[in-house]
């Protein structure tokens, strides 16, 4: 019994010190990097600066419970992009554009911290320099989407050694699943077991 405790008390410790978030990063510049677009959605260009510069990077991720959650950049204080980001509510061309940086680029620029209230569902990242704004943000009367592009208006002296980094804190972990009757029971007589075999040695 005693071990049975000291299991169900460290998958609790576990569970509660835990934190759940995902980082996204790479180099805008990396012919290899897959998430990498040029700002007309076509493949990513590497002729030169300029082109660099109009790359986007697109990650995606869910949000499995609605709540508040941090977006928090590091690759311009690496050295990196003078970040501009955009956050669309779905995937693919048709994702909606749901919030950016635009403030504080346009005013202090380099990295970020945003707190975003999120309904439950799957979001897109972009990424790319100052000020590569999306179409979907600029004309917000237009119906617009992802899939519209960008404006092609980052600059070669906001790419810094190419990196990107960012990070989203989706705070508590989501919750371990709760085993079905049968094996609960099976893990039961397992650990009964064990434990009457420990005192017969």
């Amino acid at each position: 019994m005693k071990i049975l405790q000291g299991l169900l008390l460290a998958g609790l410790a576990t569970h509660a010190a835990a934190s759940y978030a995902v980082s996204f990063s790479g180099y805008v510049n990396d012919a290899a990097n897959p998430a990498l677009v040029h700002s007309d959605h076509g493949a990513a260009l590497f002729g030169d600066d300029f082109e660099i510069a109009n790359n986007v990077a697109l990650h995606t991720f869910s949000v499995a419970a609605p709540g508040s959650f941090k977006f928090d950049s590091n690759g311009f204080d690496a050295g990196g992009i003078d970040p501009y980001f955009t956050l669309f509510s779905g995937t693919g061309a048709s994702a909606t554009f749901l919030a950016s940086n635009y403030d504080q680029a346009f005013s202090t620029g380099g990295d970020f911290l945003i707190n975003l209230a999120l309904a439950a569902g799957d979001y897109t990242i972009a990424l790319g320099t100052f000020a590569n704004m999306s179409f979907a943000e600029n004309n917000p009367d237009a119906d617009p989407a992802l899939g519209d592009g960008f404006t092609f208006l980052g600059g070669p002296g906001f790419l810094g050694n190419y990196y990107y980094e960012l990070s989203v804190d989706l705070g508590e972990p989501p919750p371990p699943p709760v085993p079905e009757p049968g094996s609960l029971m099976l893990l039961l007589t397992g650990l009964a077991m064990v434990g009457v075999r420990r005192r017969r040695v």
